[in-house]
């Protein structure tokens, strides 16, 4: 599967989850996004070391991994 611009991931992320935020993590490094989901409304976080990383967690979007 093709990766998403960052972009488009934002805009993804947009539609899904209402007061969608997304910063570097304060107390280290990393990333981390968050907002309410529209549909179940309830508050959903994720973490990563870049902000695709944190954004695709966040939606859910696996990322393969080649060996």
């Amino acid at each position: 599967m093709k990766r998403q611009k960052l972009k488009a991931l934002k805009e993804i992320a947009r539609l899904r989850f209402a007061n969608l935020q997304v910063y570097q993590d304060p107390d280290g490094p990393g990333w981390i996004a968050h907002g309410i989901h529209r549909e179940h409304r309830t508050i959903w976080t994720a973490r990563g070391r870049t902000e695709r990383e944190a954004l695709e967690a966040l939606l859910g979007i696996g990322q393969e991994v080649s060996s």
